[in-house]
């Protein structure tokens, strides 16, 4: 490309002086985004600034094209809407009166926030930014531009979910990446499948970097939360958020690539903690997954997984992280043992070797042949039975150290318990060994509605404290029988429909014999009749004789 005048403003390619683009079909007659610089505006003599792609509380993302180095770049501006406007040139910034300190504040946020991520060049899951520079009476960063995807489009290409190993090959660089971030002092609070995008690689990368100040709802700027990847702290007014809540925002994103949905507004899980995971689904992702998940996504911040170092732990499964920093402690120890002893000659420690080896198997000779003499009296027992009874009580002492690992236990059996209550009381247990987390309800024809059908992981299975038990609870059957309400009171009478897992509706009618107020009957139904699971049904409720009727 020899100039710059035939730019495409949606994809910096060459137009040829066409008006629609000949590599994405963008016409040069579409407008700008409202607010946003004009096409072709020249920043810094060097960026191109092309169409805006989207804008938040905090300002506008723009593609664009850096001429010195002849690349596409991504451009963002500060350009908060509530607190400021373009001036008549469409370029220059002019603050709305009585916003200038807020604009201020937030304005050198902006700048230092900026200039922190531009800092962590050595991460690679980030998005790059490589210039910051000030003009138009406000401020601009200049990112890499790579073509992408974000991970929601990317989940609903691939089917709707994806499995463990694929979402882990994706997802574990970035926490590992999150972990130095934190451990730098930046957050990002803003973690969602709109903010992870797919490289071409097939790498995954964190994007949408911006103040804190648009990832809390208790400030001057409009809120750019993602519900159920928000944690309920950014709902909170005067809460400072922290690592827990990006550890939130970063389990959210991960459970909707696992199960192709997010979990439920934050504001809504303070009255209902579930986390509903298709049974279909919850067989595919390792207990211990799931664990982690439900650990990383408490509502509660204290509750909550509280760093990603935590979390990497948990989702590689615990207690092989804990053995492999034992061994490697081990070794630590053995190599320094080993250094301390290099002054000692060689053969001076393989005579001592020897004389330690002699003195172990005499040892265990003398034990062997103690034990293998029969008593007074008593015939020898037969080789192969003492050989069965040291088995034995080996395995016995095995089961019993199990048994003892103040970490493990044997899963409960809770199939057949009703569901509701057993929840209750693990709530009001602070003590409880596990979770209980509901995976879906299913129609059952012999299990009473309310009760669980099934488990995962399964009965007397060993499992670590703080396991998450995953639940199918029972719907009942699906052909409901209507009751009979005759009598009853509206109240009544609709409580009595619900219970039957039908919906009640009403409508009112003269009755010569009802008093006002109570159920006739039903229309175009009567008791007894036999109706699907969650069909509306509709209560006549008395008006009372007929006025003139006697």
């Amino acid at each position: 490309m020899t100039g710059f005048d035939n730019l495409c403003m949606n994809c910096m390619c060459d137009t040829n002086g066409k008006i629609e683009c000949p590599n994405c079909g963008f016409s040069s007659a579409e407008p700008q985004m409202r607010h946003a610089l004009p096409y072709k505006t020249l920043l810094q003599e060097r960026y191109i600034v092309g169409r805006a792609i989207k804008s938040n509380g905090e300002g506008i993302t723009y593609i664009g094209y850096d001429t010195a180095l002849n690349v596409k770049i991504e451009l963002h501006e500060f350009f908060p809407q509530t607190l400021c406007e373009r001036s008549d040139n469409n370029v220059d910034i002019r603050v709305i009166g009585g916003s200038e300190i807020v604009f201020d504040e937030c304005l050198a946020s902006f700048l230092s926030y900026s200039r922190n991520i531009a800092h962590m060049r050595e991460l690679s899951a980030i998005v790059q930014i490589y210039d910051i520079f000030e003009e138009n009476h406000t401020a601009y960063t200049v990112s890499e531009w790579d073509e992408s995807i974000t991970l929601r489009y990317f989940v609903e290409r691939s089917g709707g979910s994806l499995s463990w190993n694929a979402a882990r090959q994706l997802f574990m660089p970035v926490l590992s990446m999150l972990s130095s971030m934190h451990a730098a002092g930046i957050c990002h609070l803003g973690i969602s499948p709109d903010t992870l995008i797919i490289m071409k690689d097939g790498k995954m990368k964190l994007g949408s970097f911006c103040i804190d100040t648009v990832r809390r709802l208790d400030t001057d700027l409009p809120p750019d939360l993602v519900p159920g990847c928000a944690a309920i702290e950014q709902y909170i007014m005067n809460y400072v958020p922290n690592e827990a809540t990006d550890v939130y925002g970063f389990t959210a994103s991960l459970f909707y690539a696992l199960t192709g949905n997010l979990p439920q507004d934050a504001l809504k899980r303070r009255t209902d903690t579930r986390l509903l995971i298709p049974t279909s689904l919850l067989r595919s992702i390792p207990p211990h997954v799931v664990t982690a998940l439900a650990n990383a996504l408490q509502v509660s911040p204290d509750r909550r997984t509280p760093t990603f170092e935590r979390l990497r732990a948990e989702l590689s499964a615990a207690p092989t992280v804990t053995a492999t920093l034992d061994d490697t402690q081990i070794i630590n120890r053995t190599q320094e043992d080993y250094e301390s002893k290099k002054g000692v000659p060689n053969y001076v420690w393989a005579i001592l070797t020897c004389v330690a080896a002699l003195i172990i198997f005499t040892v265990v000779g003398i034990i062997w042949i103690s034990n293998s003499s029969p008593s007074s009296g008593t015939a020898a027992e037969p080789e192969n039975s003492q050989v069965n009874s040291d088995a034995g009580e080996v395995e016995s002492q095995l089961a019993s150290e199990e048994s003892d690992t103040p970490n493990s236990f044997s899963a409960p059996n809770l199939v057949g318990e009703n569901y509701e209550e057993l929840t209750q009381s693990s709530v009001s247990s602070q003590s409880s060994n596990y979770q209980v987390l509901l995976s879906s309800k299913q129609f059952s024809d012999t299990v009473p509605e309310g009760r669980i059908i099934s488990q995962s992981p399964e009965p007397n299975t060993k499992i670590a404290k703080g396991t998450a038990i995953v639940v199918v609870v029972s719907q009942g059957t699906s052909v409901r029988t209507l009751p009979e309400i005759k009598g009853k009171t509206l109240a009544e009478a609709s409580q009595a429909v619900t219970s039957a897992g039908l919906i009640p509706t009403k409508i009112d009618d003269f009755s010569q014999t009802v008093p006002q107020g109570y159920a006739i009957g039903y229309k175009d139904a009567h008791p007894g009749s036999k109706l699907n699971f969650g069909s509306q049904v509709v209560i006549v409720i008395s008006k009372g004789p007929k006025k003139g009727s006697s």
